[in-house]
């Protein structure tokens, strides 16, 4: 099973990465995220590297959506970005 990972690193305290993944569960997509200690730089880290310091993972949850529920996440975080790209824009 590929890892799709998305490294978030653009607020200090509120880095980390998220994972998504199918199949878990019939029907249902997966989401992970793992908070990371804000004195770690994950700058050149991946989530699983040996370099990661123990203790660098402050938080993890994992849920499960149902397809309707994904594609309401989608419709939800486009909307959210094309918000923030219009307040930039202006």
């Amino acid at each position: 099973m590929d890892r799709n990972l998305i490294k978030c690193n653009s607020i200090e305290y509120r880095k980390g990465y998220i994972e998504v993944l199918a199949g878990i569960h019939d029907e249902c997509v997966n989401i992970e995220a793992w908070n990371i200690h804000p004195e770690v730089d994950i700058t050149s880290l991946d989530l699983g590297d040996e370099s990661l310091p123990e203790g660098a993972v402050t938080s993890n949850t994992e849920i499960e959506l149902s397809l309707e529920n994904a594609e309401l996440l989608i419709s939800l975080l486009t909307q959210a970005v094309n918000k923030v790209r219009a307040k930039n824009n202006t």
